[in-house]
């Protein structure tokens, strides 16, 4: 019975060093930015934004809180119905960087992490997104918006 929990404990701590760290993320994101219309008719809208902004976190995860942010990507309008792709490094305070891409339609999307530096290098995981606001822009070519994201993370220990 010693050899069995022997063995047992020794496979535990073999491979707790390749386990990975889950945490869960709950931010609030706003930003405001620039529009450049590609395509505009009856039917179709097609235009690129460049947004930048930042994160707060919501809740007792800290995970984004107070990062930077930069969005870009290419939405489209069709027929009255709007989604998106874009691609988003988070930096946070430290100077690190997290990687993503997403898409969206209507107001809700998915987001998946796809690089990380520093302590976040290894990131993966990803979430859902809802916008909570979205203001006329302050000025033609502008857009400032917010949203919620929610999600897990994992990081290599």
């Amino acid at each position: 019975m010693t050899r069995i929990i022997s063995f047992i404990l020794l496979v535990f701590v073999a491979i707790t060093p390749y386990a990975h760290a889950e945490k869960t993320y709950d931010i609030t994101n706003c930003w405001s930015g620039e529009v450049t219309l590609l395509h505009k008719s009856e039917n179709l809208v097609i235009y690129n934004f460049d947004v930048k902004g930042m994160s707060l976190a919501n809740g007792e995860s800290k995970a984004f809180d107070g990062w930077s942010l930069n969005i870009i990507g290419t939405a489209k309008v069709e027929a009255g119905k709007n989604s998106s792709t874009y691609y988003g490094i988070y930096r946070s305070p430290e100077g690190d960087l997290v990687v993503g891409e997403g898409t969206r339609t209507g107001g809700e999307g998915s987001w998946k992490f796809i690089e990380g530096t520093g302590k976040w290098k290894g990131i993966s995981g990803g979430g859902t997104n809802k916008l909570i606001t979205n203001v006329p822009p302050i000025k033609e070519g502008t857009t400032q918006s917010c949203n919620v994201a929610t999600g897990t993370l994992e990081l290599p220990k």
